[in-house]
């Protein structure tokens, strides 16, 4: 089974004009990237059918349908109303992790996820929501995931090296913070983590992070192919998951629309794992997350 773990679905309202609905709902991040003023945007959309005809030309059977990391709580109940709604179209193809606004209200607004069927958090993004990992949302939220078994999947931002606008820090340390805060939460930091694995090479700290994942989406923007065996060599295959953060054109110079195909196909053939390392990373590995089998 092969399972895209990060891609997004955003409301028809959000696409026709971005900026406009971006100053009407004050989500001014989302605005400064997804539609910049002063260059090319990557950003792609879709409907749920033009992403299911996507994940069929790349044999991918189910994808995670990840929340924004919003700015507001209102947006974020919205946003999960809306990708409820793509769920119940195609509940054999798509799990769904909520959107949450870590600062207020967690409980409340991790129940009524729950009750709309989705099975995780995320995307968050400590510094755009602005969030304290050592603060009292956190943790309730942090407790009630490991209580349900839901994942929560955090935006990381490298650490060093591009730069681009929009791009807002992630300390690496506060990641550390969460994981030893609550050991048995399962986190996954997309983006390869920002570069943590290269951490773990202390042997404490890899107990700290025993159970945080790292997802490959957008690795094209940023990384050579390289990047695949370097994080098995860091961190082994059972720590990896497959992410393309659909539908983000993360091959903006090939791609007129977005896809999940080149992605998929270039790391079969550029990545130089084995067959037994691309079906774990492919969806094995999310999978024995998930407790999916």
């Amino acid at each position: 089974m092969i399972i895209d773990c990060h891609t997004h679905a955003y409301p028809s309202e959000l696409v026709t004009d971005p900026r406009a609905w971006a100053r009407v709902h004050g989500e001014s991040h989302w605005s400064e990237l997804v539609s910049p003023p002063d260059r090319p945007s990557i950003q792609g959309w879709s409907d749920l059918d033009s992403m299911l005809l996507s994940m069929d030309a790349a044999c991918v059977d189910q994808a995670v349908l990840l929340g924004w990391y919003w700015e507001h709580e209102s947006t974020c109940r919205w946003h999960n109303e809306a990708m409820a709604k793509w769920m119940q179209a195609a509940p054999k193809r798509l799990i769904g992790f909520a959107a949450i606004y870590p600062n207020e209200n967690v409980i409340d607004q991790l129940e009524a996820a729950k009750s709309m069927g989705f099975r995780g958090v995320g995307e968050l993004h400590m510094g755009v929501q602005d969030f304290d990992g050592g603060g009292p949302y956190w943790q309730a939220m942090a407790r009630w995931c490991v209580e349900n078994n839901w994942p929560i999947n955090c935006h990381a931002t490298e650490a060093a090296g591009h730069d681009h606008p929009g791009s807002i820090p992630t300390p690496l340390q506060n990641f550390v913070r969460f994981a030893g805060t609550e050991p048995d939460l399962k986190l996954i930091l997309a983006h390869w983590g920002g570069g943590l694995a290269f951490f773990e090479q202390n042997p404490n700290l890899r107990k700290t992070l025993k159970n945080v994942y790292y997802d490959c989406a957008a690795s094209p923007l940023l990384h050579n192919m390289g990047i695949f065996k370097q994080m098995v060599e860091l961190v082994g295959i059972d720590k990896l998951l497959f992410g393309s953060d659909y539908p983000l054109r993360i091959f903006p110079r090939l791609e007129k629309s977005p896809e999940m195909m080149r992605y998929f196909r270039t790391i079969r053939e550029e990545s130089a794992l084995s067959e037994s390392e691309l079906c774990n990373l492919f969806g094995d590995n999310f999978a024995r997350m998930m407790s999916l089998h």
